[in-house]
């Protein structure tokens, strides 16, 4: 028991450490390369915040217990928003830029049903789903790298426009950080599910609970930094691209090494709520084009009311 609290503190705090440098090096690489911090955040932030998502799904699947990859997902998509945004609307007001509104979250709510539809449809999600996610994935990077390539010829053709250095330690700052994140999140998850175990918790509760919340911590500790920083769009664009790729390449491959059986119905309150989030999320950004105090109190809520009917 001892051993497994040191691997969760321990773990916690090698997390925020690494968010903290990995913010820093995507500030500096997003200037840089001329491309938004929106961008950066859908990309190489948020890719860098789901390596724990993808290490643990992939181990437990592999393992024989993929009900806590799935659980994983549904979780880990509910805590980024309702608690990773609540509590960085709290500490900033978000901005919420036009294209977020009408191309990314459309993008999420669409794969959130397709991911719904699997569940509900037989029972497991199938290595036929599984490829199905991983293209659409695959479309999404492909998609991203030629939005980054236009908005950077937008920046860099600007009159005036000269490109800020970037130096040998913010890219040791942005890979250390994911390395960081990823060792420190693994210990956290080690940690906490050693401790739910000790309590008799059960393993789709612990999925959908404990190691939801443990491989989240990135996202929490990167978006919070980022708000901190003022940088909004790096932090909501890390929660948007985490939710795409937590759905696509995490349950995608976890779903391709072995199928994961589906006990859950519409009924269930994890389907619930992992649709609920993502819907409530389009009014709250619509008011104002950001999220602010008041949306993160809205958030944070929904996600204790999402707890509360999880565990009962």
């Amino acid at each position: 028991m001892w051993m497994d609290i040191i691997l969760l503190v321990g773990g916690g705090i090698g997390v925020w450490l690494g968010a903290e440098g990995m913010v820093r090096g995507s500030i500096k690489l997003a200037a840089y390369l001329g491309v938004p911090s929106l961008i950066i955040g859908l990309t190489v932030v948020a890719f860098g915040t789901s390596a724990p998502e993808l290490v643990v799904s992939a181990l437990a699947s592999a393992r024989g217990h993929s009900e806590i990859a799935l659980g994983n997902v549904i979780g880990s998509n509910i805590i980024n928003i309702a608690l990773v945004l609540g509590i960085s609307a709290l500490i900033a007001p978000i901005a919420v830029a036009t294209e977020v509104l009408r191309r990314d979250i459309p993008i999420v709510v669409g794969v959130t049903f397709g991911v719904v539809v699997m569940v509900m449809v037989g029972s497991s999600v199938s290595r036929i789903d599984g490829v199905i996610l991983l293209v659409i994935f695959v479309g999404y990077m492909v998609f991203s790298y030629k939005l980054a390539m236009r908005e950077q010829q937008r920046t860099t053709m600007a009159p005036g426009w000269k490109r800020p250095a970037l130096k040998a330690r913010h890219i040791l700052f942005l890979i250390g950080g994911i390395i960081i994140i990823a060792v420190g999140a693994e210990g956290m998850v080690e940690g906490a599910v050693g401790i739910a175990e000790a309590f008799g918790i059960s393993k789709r509760v612990i999925g959908m609970t404990i190691v939801a919340f443990g491989t989240s911590i990135p996202e929490l500790a990167a978006s919070v930094v980022a708000a901190k920083k003022g940088e909004s769009d790096l932090a909501l664009g890390n929660v948007v691209g985490s939710n795409l790729y937590n759905m696509t390449l995490i349950l995608g491959t976890a779903a391709m090494i072995s199928p994961i059986p589906v006990t859950l119905n519409l009924l269930s309150p994890e389907i619930i709520f992992f649709v609920l989030t993502v819907l409530v999320l389009i009014p709250l950004v619509r008011v104002g084009w950001r999220l602010g105090r008041t949306d993160g109190i809205i958030l944070l809520a929904l996600y204790g009311v999402a707890i509360f009917f999880v565990f009962a």
